[in-house]
Protein backbone atom coordinates (compact mmCIF):
# COMPACT_ATOMS: atom_id res chain seq x y z
CA UNK A 1 0.00 0.00 0.00
CA UNK A 2 2.94 2.30 0.75
CA UNK A 3 4.47 1.72 -3.05
CA UNK A 4 1.19 2.47 -4.28
CA UNK A 5 0.64 6.22 -2.48
CA UNK A 6 3.68 6.91 -3.15
CA UNK A 7 3.33 6.30 -6.75
CA UNK A 8 -0.04 8.36 -6.77
CA UNK A 9 2.23 10.98 -4.87
CA UNK A 10 4.88 11.16 -7.61
CA UNK A 11 2.54 11.25 -10.58
CA UNK A 12 0.36 14.12 -8.97
CA UNK A 13 3.38 16.09 -8.48
CA UNK A 14 4.95 15.66 -12.09
CA UNK A 15 1.37 16.14 -13.26
CA UNK A 16 1.78 20.24 -13.49
CA UNK A 17 -1.77 20.81 -11.64
CA UNK A 18 -0.54 21.25 -8.20
CA UNK A 19 0.64 24.21 -6.54
CA UNK A 20 4.15 25.63 -5.95
CA UNK A 21 6.60 27.98 -5.23
CA UNK A 22 7.51 31.24 -7.03
CA UNK A 23 6.55 28.97 -10.29
CA UNK A 24 9.41 26.23 -8.79
CA UNK A 25 7.46 22.51 -7.87
CA UNK A 26 7.18 22.05 -4.24
CA UNK A 27 11.09 20.69 -3.22
CA UNK A 28 11.95 18.48 -0.28
CA UNK A 29 14.94 20.16 1.43
CA UNK A 30 18.00 17.36 2.32
CA UNK A 31 20.96 18.52 4.21
CA UNK A 32 23.94 16.33 5.51
CA UNK A 33 27.07 16.69 6.21
CA UNK A 34 29.62 15.62 3.76
CA UNK A 35 31.49 13.12 5.60
CA UNK A 36 28.30 11.17 6.73
CA UNK A 37 27.28 11.54 2.96
CA UNK A 38 30.82 10.66 1.52
CA UNK A 39 30.90 7.46 4.11
CA UNK A 40 27.56 6.14 3.25
CA UNK A 41 26.15 5.80 6.87
CA UNK A 42 24.68 8.79 9.33
CA UNK A 43 21.53 10.84 8.88
CA UNK A 44 20.30 13.93 6.80
CA UNK A 45 17.96 16.56 7.98
CA UNK A 46 14.85 16.67 6.10
CA UNK A 47 12.97 20.37 6.00
CA UNK A 48 9.37 19.80 5.02
CA UNK A 49 9.20 23.84 4.73
CA UNK A 50 7.25 24.45 7.60
CA UNK A 51 10.35 24.54 10.00
CA UNK A 52 9.89 21.56 10.91
CA UNK A 53 13.08 18.95 10.40
CA UNK A 54 13.18 15.30 10.75
CA UNK A 55 16.29 12.55 10.37
CA UNK A 56 16.46 9.99 7.77
CA UNK A 57 18.93 8.14 6.97
CA UNK A 58 21.79 8.79 4.34
CA UNK A 59 20.14 5.94 2.26
CA UNK A 60 16.69 7.31 1.80
CA UNK A 61 18.14 10.33 1.22
CA UNK A 62 20.23 9.31 -1.25
CA UNK A 63 16.60 7.50 -3.21
CA UNK A 64 15.38 10.98 -2.87
CA UNK A 65 18.12 12.38 -5.13
CA UNK A 66 17.81 9.97 -7.55
CA UNK A 67 14.48 10.72 -8.67
CA UNK A 68 14.80 14.28 -8.09
CA UNK A 69 16.68 17.10 -8.71
CA UNK A 70 19.79 17.83 -6.56
CA UNK A 71 21.07 21.48 -5.85
CA UNK A 72 24.24 21.53 -4.12
CA UNK A 73 24.90 24.59 -1.34
CA UNK A 74 27.72 25.42 0.40
CA UNK A 75 27.74 27.63 3.86
CA UNK A 76 30.24 28.65 5.93
CA UNK A 77 31.15 28.28 9.31
CA UNK A 78 29.35 30.90 9.86
CA UNK A 79 26.13 29.99 7.64
CA UNK A 80 26.75 32.27 5.02
CA UNK A 81 25.63 30.69 2.00
CA UNK A 82 29.12 30.42 0.06
CA UNK A 83 28.09 28.81 -3.30
CA UNK A 84 25.36 27.28 -5.05
CA UNK A 85 25.18 25.40 -7.35
CA UNK A 86 23.00 22.60 -9.52
CA UNK A 87 23.55 19.06 -11.29
CA UNK A 88 22.08 18.33 -14.85
CA UNK A 89 21.77 14.43 -13.68
CA UNK A 90 17.81 14.90 -14.23
CA UNK A 91 16.20 13.67 -17.70
CA UNK A 92 15.08 16.09 -19.35
CA UNK A 93 11.13 15.87 -21.02
CA UNK A 94 12.99 14.79 -24.47
CA UNK A 95 14.90 12.40 -23.06
CA UNK A 96 12.00 11.00 -20.65
CA UNK A 97 9.43 10.60 -23.47
CA UNK A 98 12.08 8.49 -25.90
CA UNK A 99 12.91 6.15 -22.76
CA UNK A 100 9.59 5.61 -22.20
CA UNK A 101 8.81 5.10 -26.00
CA UNK A 102 11.69 2.32 -26.03
CA UNK A 103 11.42 0.66 -22.81
CA UNK A 104 7.44 0.65 -23.04
CA UNK A 105 7.62 0.75 -19.06
CA UNK A 106 9.12 -0.41 -16.06
CA UNK A 107 12.13 -2.82 -17.12
CA UNK A 108 11.57 -5.45 -14.43
CA UNK A 109 9.73 -8.50 -16.24
CA UNK A 110 6.08 -8.70 -14.92
CA UNK A 111 5.58 -5.16 -13.52
CA UNK A 112 2.21 -3.21 -14.54
CA UNK A 113 2.72 0.10 -13.18
CA UNK A 114 1.62 2.24 -16.50
CA UNK A 115 4.96 3.96 -18.53
CA UNK A 116 3.85 7.46 -17.57
CA UNK A 117 4.35 6.58 -13.91
CA UNK A 118 7.54 5.55 -14.59
CA UNK A 119 11.07 7.54 -13.22
CA UNK A 120 13.98 6.85 -15.30
CA UNK A 121 17.18 5.50 -13.08
CA UNK A 122 20.99 6.13 -14.37
CA UNK A 123 22.02 2.57 -15.22
CA UNK A 124 25.47 3.56 -14.21
CA UNK A 125 24.87 6.30 -11.25
CA UNK A 126 25.34 9.97 -12.00
CA UNK A 127 27.65 9.94 -8.80
CA UNK A 128 29.80 7.11 -10.05
CA UNK A 129 30.16 9.13 -13.54
CA UNK A 130 27.07 7.97 -15.15
CA UNK A 131 25.87 9.87 -18.03
CA UNK A 132 22.34 11.57 -18.23
CA UNK A 133 21.93 10.31 -21.39
CA UNK A 134 19.20 8.17 -22.95
CA UNK A 135 22.29 5.44 -23.22
CA UNK A 136 22.39 5.49 -19.71
CA UNK A 137 18.62 5.50 -18.66
CA UNK A 138 15.83 3.16 -18.01
CA UNK A 139 12.37 2.95 -16.58
CA UNK A 140 11.34 1.66 -13.52
CA UNK A 141 8.58 1.83 -11.18
CA UNK A 142 8.87 3.52 -8.07
CA UNK A 143 9.14 0.77 -6.30
CA UNK A 144 11.69 -1.18 -8.22
CA UNK A 145 13.78 1.89 -8.38
CA UNK A 146 14.11 2.41 -5.03
CA UNK A 147 14.24 -1.38 -4.08
CA UNK A 148 17.14 -2.40 -7.49
CA UNK A 149 19.59 -2.28 -5.01
CA UNK A 150 18.58 -4.69 -2.65
CA UNK A 151 17.43 -7.35 -4.79
CA UNK A 152 19.29 -9.74 -7.19
CA UNK A 153 17.54 -7.51 -10.67
CA UNK A 154 20.40 -5.87 -12.20
CA UNK A 155 19.93 -3.84 -15.27
CA UNK A 156 22.88 -2.53 -18.16
CA UNK A 157 22.91 -1.31 -21.65
CA UNK A 158 24.23 -3.07 -24.72
CA UNK A 159 24.11 -0.67 -27.56
CA UNK A 160 21.94 1.60 -25.82
CA UNK A 161 19.15 -0.74 -25.66
CA UNK A 162 18.71 -2.23 -21.58
CA UNK A 163 19.27 -5.69 -20.84
CA UNK A 164 18.23 -7.27 -17.21
CA UNK A 165 19.14 -10.23 -15.65
CA UNK A 166 16.70 -11.62 -13.10
CA UNK A 167 17.60 -13.87 -9.72
CA UNK A 168 17.49 -17.62 -9.88
CA UNK A 169 13.51 -18.14 -9.06
CA UNK A 170 12.95 -16.36 -12.48
CA UNK A 171 15.64 -17.36 -14.62
CA UNK A 172 17.74 -20.32 -13.54
CA UNK A 173 20.80 -19.54 -15.63
CA UNK A 174 20.74 -16.16 -14.54
CA UNK A 175 21.21 -14.87 -18.43
CA UNK A 176 21.16 -10.98 -19.43
CA UNK A 177 18.06 -10.28 -21.65
CA UNK A 178 17.14 -7.37 -23.84
CA UNK A 179 13.82 -5.92 -22.68
CA UNK A 180 11.83 -2.92 -23.84
CA UNK A 181 8.87 -2.57 -26.19
CA UNK A 182 8.52 -4.75 -29.41
CA UNK A 183 7.21 -3.20 -32.02
CA UNK A 184 5.78 -4.34 -35.48
CA UNK A 185 7.14 -3.07 -38.54
CA UNK A 186 4.90 -0.44 -39.94
CA UNK A 187 4.87 0.09 -43.93
CA UNK A 188 3.49 3.10 -46.32
CA UNK A 189 0.60 2.62 -48.20
CA UNK A 190 1.66 3.27 -51.81
CA UNK A 191 0.89 7.25 -52.14
CA UNK A 192 0.62 7.92 -48.80
CA UNK A 193 2.84 11.12 -47.81
CA UNK A 194 3.53 13.05 -44.82
CA UNK A 195 2.32 16.06 -46.13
Amino acid sequence: MHDAFAVILSAAARGGELPDLGGAAPTLVVTVDAADYAAGFGWARVDGGDGVEMGVPIRVAAQVGCAGGIQRVLFDDHGRIVSLGTSGRIFNALQRRAIIARDGGCVIPGCTIPATWCEIHHVIEHAAGGATHTDNGVALCWHHHRTLHLSEWQVRMRGGVPEIRGPSWWDRGREWRRVGRRRARVRSSPGASCG
